[in-house]
């Protein structure tokens, strides 16, 4: 890709974050990308290809804070330090159910949804994923074979819920659900849980998301 094509793409990453999709035009992003109109699709067929490229490199960033703690919990599993894992681990999870992730899924669920619907024969998305959730999965399987973690919890479960859970608080999520998984260490050996802070009836509680914080 020419530096002007890697320009035009980084402005659409930018826009996107500002606008919805519909909202997007080749004229601004010309204006912004600081190049002619005849350059924005100099290595595109159309303005649907450049969101396509604009959102796998979001993808790719917004999973970048995920793969740093990933790497910690590899990292401990290398030096075969406990205490570093579970410092990693809790890290990964805490981020994961952070207000970051959950205001960077809430940008980016509309954007994979176009994707898929657009170019569904592109699977640069769902490697990005499988790459992600088969890290999480190798090292939660490490740090049981070391005994950090029960072998007695589904970790490939546990993984791929955590994962999913994750991403779907773009669709289906309320703050008095809280984090819906945790790796909880207090008895000593990690333990994989599903769990939701609601205790309450949902049905008498507020729908607005700052009452309910």
């Amino acid at each position: 890709m020419s530096p002007g094509s890697a320009r035009v793409v980084e402005e659409m990453v930018v826009m996107l974050g500002e606008m919805d999709i519909h909202e997007v035009r080749a004229s601004e992003l010309a204006r912004r990308a600081g190049v002619a109109i005849p350059t924005v699709y100099y290595n595109f067929h159309s303005l649907t290809d450049i969101i396509a490229e604009a959102t796998v490199l979001m993808l790719n960033r917004y999973l970048a804070p995920f793969g740093e703690h990933l790497a910690d919990m590899s990292r401990a599993v290398r030096s075969d330090d406990a205490a570093a894992f579970r410092d990693a681990a809790t890290s990964y999870v805490q981020y994961s159910w952070s207000m970051p992730a959950n205001e960077g899924i809430h940008r980016l669920a509309p954007l994979i949804s176009y994707f898929r619907r657009v170019a569904p024969e592109d699977v640069r998305l769902r490697a990005v994923q499988a790459r992600e959730l088969a890290d999480f999965i190798e090292v939660l399987h490490a740090a049981q074979s070391r005994g950090w973690i029960s072998a007695d919890d589904d970790a490939t479960a546990f993984a791929v819920v955590h994962c999913t859970c994750v991403v779907g608080q773009a669709v289906f999520w309320h703050p008095a659900f809280g984090p819906l998984t945790a790796i909880e260490f207090s008895q000593g050996i990690g333990r994989l849980r599903y769990q939701t802070a609601l205790r309450d009836n949902l049905r008498a509680m507020s729908l607005n998301e700052d009452d309910a914080q």
